[in-house]
């Protein structure tokens, strides 16, 4: 049986990864509604760099989900 590979893309980063069957190359996140690859959690793991911060916003923003609280360092958490 061949199961075709599901790509999507990061709502951080925009590159595309897999996400099934049997291979999960990222995650979910249903609280801000945004499919996040393994190199944005790894890379991001302490809170989201300057980089990425415009991006996260503007799609929190576009789906109607409020900011979180920062952070100690002053960025937005992922987890």
């Amino acid at each position: 049986m061949s199961e075709d590979r599901v790509m999507i893309k990061c709502d951080l980063c925009s590159m595309s990864f897999q996400f099934g069957p049997h291979k999960y190359d990222g995650k979910h996140l249903a609280h801000y509604n945004m499919s996040v690859c393994n190199s944005c959690l790894r890379g991001n793991w302490d809170g989201i760099g300057p980089m990425l911060e415009p991006r996260f916003i503007k799609h929190l923003k576009d789906n109607n989900i409020p900011l979180p609280e920062r952070n100690n360092k002053g960025w937005y958490q992922l987890g």
